[in-house]
């Protein structure tokens, strides 16, 4: 990660605009387990693993001195009707500056929201980056990561995406925390898998968070899979400890579980993302085509990425 000069407020200039820009690779949760019983937010999150994309939310802000304080967030070019994450991240930097800012903040990215690609989390990291690097808060990348996580906590749209992005690779979370509270497992996989998936819907992250039987279904399906991660680290094992918890939970839909199937018939293991109405598997570069026309025939559009080797950058 790059951490450069923003530019400076000076009083010479009547209207002085900072810019700041900032990408977060979007990331696939296969299994994890719930730690929200500490008092502090920064030890909150999950355990688990996650496999992060190239693909995610770039989030570009562009700051102005105003009379008044005023924020607007947009998502690949339109407004955004309730966008709860970002504009509480927003405000948890603007409240450290003294001045009256007006704020214009533009999420981009070609995954859908709510379907189990962490965009929430992606979107909350890149923007907490981009708005330290344009207020000149002096945060480390560190702190301002740990900002973003606060915020997911918060809200109930995550626990442990923004840990996950913010470090890249097929990333296992051993102990559930911030990035630098928690501790975490980072692998390459080798350049030549692919994550090809799919999403028919959205699923309420937070609904899953705040159900006493899902919460603890979850971590009774969950128990002692990081440690077989830990032990066989590979993207294989990943997939199939994956369908080992979306199985155990239980939670697809008739539409999602027909495509889980069709998948198993071709002989490519796939399973649920969390949390989402949608599915992911990881495979060699030569299987891709029979992936994609094996989800096709399920009648989702097929996503396919590299897995991103870095977490979030700033540029």
């Amino acid at each position: 990660m790059s951490k450069r000069g923003a530019l400076q407020w000076s009083p010479r200039v009547i209207l002085t605009v900072k810019t700041g820009l900032s990408f977060s690779p979007c990331q696939i949760t296969g299994f994890f387990s719930i730690h929200d019983t500490p008092s502090d937010p920064l030890k909150i999150g999950s355990t688990g693993a996650g496999v992060n994309l190239q693909h995610g939310v770039t989030t570009s802000v562009r700051i102005t001195r105003a009379s008044r304080t005023k924020l607007s967030i947009s998502f690949n070019g339109k407004p955004l009707a309730n966008p709860v994450v970002s504009r509480t991240v927003a405000r948890e930097h603007l409240e450290r500056s003294s001045k009256t800012l007006r704020v214009n903040v533009s999420h981009n990215g070609i995954l859908p929201m709510g379907c189990g690609y962490g965009t929430s989390g992606a979107g909350a990291l890149s923007l907490s980056l981009a708005l330290n690097e344009a207020l000149g808060s002096h945060l480390s990348e560190l702190e301002a990561a740990q900002i973003a996580h606060k915020v997911e906590v918060k809200h109930k749209t995550g626990l442990g995406t923004v840990t996950s992005a913010f470090y890249g690779g097929l990333l296992i979370r051993t102990r559930p925390g911030a990035p630098g509270i928690a501790e975490v497992k980072k692998i390459i996989p080798p350049s030549s898998l692919r994550v090809v998936s799919g999403a028919f819907g959205r699923i309420s992250t937070a609904d899953i968070l705040t159900d006493r039987v899902l919460r603890k279904r979850v971590n009774l399906c969950g128990r002692g899979l990081v440690s077989l991660q830990v032990r066989s680290p590979e993207s294989n094992t990943f997939i199939k400890l994956s369908r080992r918890f979306a199985d155990c939970l239980g939670i697809f839909s008739p539409r999602l579980r027909g495509a889980i199937a069709n998948m198993q018939r071709r002989q490519i293991t796939s399973s649920m993302m969390m949390i989402g109405e949608s599915l992911f598997t990881v495979v060699s570069r030569d299987r891709v085509p029979e992936a994609k026309a094996t989800i096709i025939s399920s009648g989702l559009i097929p996503v396919v990425s590299k897995i991103s080797r870095h977490g979030a950058v700033v540029f």
